[in-house]
């Protein structure tokens, strides 16, 4: 079970790019990069697993199955996630169902989006002066096109960095909810889409008007939304440029 990282295909771990090279079976899912499926070997085969916002390729019941069904088969598949496998990624889910079935199984952990996507829009999620905590939390309510099940109105009085992933469609609500939790509307915020990658686009304002100005800009998932004082760090600590082509292959070690 392989990482491949928040987008950028450079971001995959030294040790994920070994294993794909040598899988039989790559079963990967909607955010892996094109470029890092031509890294796996000519005769690999290769399996979308995908799923969108209310579009799924393939149940997790049926994911869970075909990974035991290919390893009984001798293959050696790699389940390639994007970015860690074992935050928000269901990998956890997975790796029971082949612990259940017997089947062995490695965890290659990946640079999860929620760190790496603010760190390529020039926020730190920690720095001395202004966060000694962040807090990595999920916006998505399995089912449902409502807030997960967090208590926004508590993480509202904790200090520090709120990183929420998959929150650009209930944005709104969250917003709502922590402005009710007492957080000061001045309280910078930030929603980035597609980090990592050429097409990025970042919007900041407050969380008082991030719905606003995220709505006119047309941010869409996959976003990654981070909400603190750090996010006042995006301006001087722009780096990305996402005028620059993307690379034509992963660099890393030769085959």
């Amino acid at each position: 079970m392989v990482g491949a990282g928040p987008g950028d295909p450079e971001l995959i771990t030294l040790k994920g790019l070994n294993c794909l090279r040598a899988a039989d079976v790559v079963v990967y899912d909607r955010l892996v990069s094109p470029l890092l499926l031509e890294e796996a070997s000519s005769q690999a085969r290769r399996v979308f697993v995908g799923k969108g916002p209310g579009c799924h390729s393939m149940k997790q019941e049926e994911i869970n199955a075909l990974l035991i069904k290919y390893a009984q088969q001798g293959h050696l598949v790699v389940r390639l996630k994007g970015g860690d496998p074992f935050v928000f990624g269901r990998g956890g889910e997975e790796a029971l169902a082949l612990a259940d079935a017997g089947i062995p199984f490695e965890i290659v952990p990946g640079v999860s989006s929620a760190i790496a996507v603010p760190a390529y829009a020039g926020i730190p999620v920690t720095h001395r002066d202004l966060a000694s905590s962040v807090t990595i939390v999920t916006g998505h309510q399995q089912h449902t096109n409502t807030p997960a099940a967090v208590n926004w109105e508590q993480l509202a009085k904790l200090e520090g960095t709120l990183v929420i992933m998959m929150g650009v469609e209930t944005l709104g609500q969250i917003s709502q909810r922590l402005l009710a939790g007492g957080l000061s509307p001045a309280t910078p915020a930030a929603v980035i889409q597609q980090g990592t990658v050429p097409q990025q686009k970042v919007v900041t304002g407050t969380i008082e008007n991030i719905l606003e100005r995220a709505t006119a800009a047309r941010i869409k998932s996959p976003a990654v939304i981070v909400i603190g004082a750090v996010v006042n760090l995006s301006d001087p600590l722009t780096w990305f440029s996402t005028t620059e082509p993307s690379s034509r292959k992963v660099s890393g070690v030769s085959r």
